[in-house]
């Protein structure tokens, strides 16, 4: 019997033996099976997702650039002589805005100046609008008058103290001079160094009339003239008003100095 017993405890354990085998060797392509299935399922899952419509479609960064380019362009059309230079600021690589149904629209905020550094907007009118602001640098360049030796304040511009130099005008944010016949004769409101290009506020024009001068009234109806002596009350340069005082009438009248100690009043 323990022999007998022996050899059926033998067979059972190898029975056993054989089906833990068994089982073990289906376990191992069973999981890789379902690692297999799970991986396939992603691009399956993924076309899902997409098949209820198309992919999301972004508006392209270049085409914002070019819309406020274009914008620019037909806004700061450079005057005769002068050229530009219109720089577009980066977009943020990461941003995405929603393809734009219509064409777009670009425009600038209220307050901004055509040149220099400024900021131009792009907008999409359609049924899902946005709009993005783009920083912007508009450069203009022409010739504008400049001093060529150092003038004091008081001096007299001469033609030989200025000549026209190309230079990047949108920074002269007082103005500027292109030609001669502007400058030459008035009186320097300040030092200039050698190489500064001329303002308006740097120069002031020369005084034909000083307060206290003896002048004469030229009263023009347009068809009579009648001249009268006169003193002058205030200052007074080309073109500008001031007060006069008629010696034998006593009278103040106010005129225009037309030329040096003479002031026209209209009758």
């Amino acid at each position: 019997m323990n022999i007998i017993t022996a050899i059926i405890s033998s067979r059972t354990q190898a029975r056993d033996a054989n089906r833990q085998r068994r089982v073990t060797t289906w376990q191992i392509p069973a999981s890789g099976l379902l690692l297999l299935l799970a991986i396939g399922l992603l691009p399956v899952a993924g076309h899902g997702a997409d098949s209820g419509g198309k992919a999301a479609q972004y508006q392209s960064l270049a085409s914002l650039q070019e819309a406020a380019r274009r914008f620019l362009q037909t806004q700061t059309p450079p005057e005769p002589g002068s050229s530009q230079e219109i720089h577009l600021g980066r977009l943020d690589s990461r941003l995405r805005l929603g393809q734009c149904e219509t064409a777009l629209q670009a425009f600038l905020p209220a307050g901004s100046r055509l040149q220099g550094k400024m900021t131009v907007g792009v907008q999409c009118p359609g049924d899902k609008p946005w709009t993005v602001y783009i920083p912007a640098n508009i450069r203009v360049f022409g010739e504008v008058l400049v001093t060529t030796r150092p003038i004091s304040r008081g001096d007299t511009i001469t033609r030989a103290d200025i000549v026209a130099q190309r230079q990047e005008i949108s920074k002269l944010r007082h103005g500027y001079y292109r030609q001669s016949d502007e400058v030459i004769g008035k009186l320097a409101a300040r030092s200039l160094p050698a190489g500064t290009a001329l303002t308006p506020r740097m120069l002031k024009a020369r005084l034909l009339v000083r307060r206290g001068d003896d002048v004469t009234i030229l009263a023009d109806s347009g068809f009579l003239q009648v001249r009268s002596k006169g003193k002058a009350l205030q200052n007074a340069a080309l073109g500008e008003r001031l007060s006069v005082r008629n010696t034998r009438s006593k009278r103040i009248v106010e005129g225009i100095a037309i030329r040096a100690g003479t002031v026209q009043v209209h009758m």
